[in-house]
């Protein structure tokens, strides 16, 4: 008897493509169509662990019985769905990594007590090192959080790092780029710009998530106070926009203040999802910023994905 088949859930079926990077699970065939398969060959058990990207021909040949030693059984199937996706999402995580971008590229703007928490709720340490030439000039605390003397400076802005001198201020960036990237490596973030529509942001991206995108963004200036400026930094297109505010305190350099994060200007941001509203016919997400980088190229981005340059470009 045949077992009923149940459509599978809109938000599985997205998760499922998302992962595999559309593509067939395992002949990894960029440039053939592709179904989602039933591992268990039970179209009504519809669980994240049991559906697998397959290509027709893949399809066909998990169908077809076979001398077991070459036929495509359930273990089989289970083996090459989860070494693709994690193939995928560690290939995603380490295309977002300034040093694999371009030499140029860096992050000057970094969240440093949004960072301070996270990698120590997901056990990721700053380098020994560091930390310990940083604790012992006075610069950081036991936990690597910036400790801020009372300076006086005659000007507009004054970032963490106009606090320090030279050398302690680039060991400080420094130890915090590093915590960053590792820190992607490990969550690995949800490469927006793969999934640039509402149902496939509704199905995959959740309050919590860690997101990414290099795009144009628009910053808006605002005011200043104690030298300080939050700025309103977004990016909207076909009818979904991302939004967050950046305060000009956790910027490395002036080029930062006043050139890569100001007017309309291209970007990488990693960002935290707070959560997910409507405006009429506006989806938003609300996010925290972990970093921002500048010197970043769509050009010599090499994500695993297929992105919707239309909006990258924007």
């Amino acid at each position: 008897m045949a077992k009923k088949r149940i459509r599978i859930p809109q938000e599985l079926e997205k998760t499922t493509l998302y992962k595999s990077a559309n593509t067939c699970n395992v002949c990894r065939d960029l440039n053939k169509g592709i179904q989602i398969h039933h591992i268990d060959q039970n179209p009504s058990n519809n669980v994240l662990s049991n559906l697998i990207v397959l290509c027709q021909d893949c399809h066909d040949e998990a169908h077809t019985k076979h001398d077991l030693s070459k036929n495509l059984t359930a273990d089989k199937l289970s083996y090459f769905k989860n070494e693709w996706e994690k193939e995928i999402a560690e290939k995603a995580s380490s295309a977002m990594l300034p040093r694999n971008n371009l030499h140029q590229a860096v992050w000057t703007f970094i969240n440093h007590e949004k960072v301070g928490q996270i990698i120590n709720s997901n056990g990721i340490e700053f380098d020994d090192y560091l930390l310990d030439l940083l604790k012992s000039n006075n610069v950081v605390d036991k936990f690597g959080i910036p400790i801020i003397p009372s300076n006086t400076f005659d000007r507009s802005h004054v970032t963490i790092y106009n606090h320090f001198d030279y050398g302690n201020m680039h060991r400080l960036h420094k130890m915090y780029c590093e915590a960053v990237d590792s820190l992607i490596l490990d969550v690995q973030p949800i490469e927006i710009g793969a999934i640039w529509s509402k149902r496939e942001i509704k199905a995959i991206v959740k309050p919590g998530s860690f997101i990414y995108a290099m795009r144009g963004f628009y910053f808006k200036t605002g005011k200043i106070v104690n030298q300080e400026e939050d700025r309103y930094v977004y990016a909207r297109a076909k009818n979904i926009e991302i939004r967050w505010y950046a305060n000009t305190r956790h910027m490395f350099g002036s080029s930062a203040l006043y050139d890569s994060f100001s007017g309309h200007k291209f970007a990488a941001a990693f960002l935290f999802v707070k959560s997910i509203s409507t405006e009429d016919d506006l989806l938003i997400l609300h996010c925290t910023p972990i970093s921002m980088g500048a010197g970043f190229i769509q050009e010599t981005y090499k994500s695993p994905y297929k992105l919707k340059y239309g909006w990258n470009r924007n």
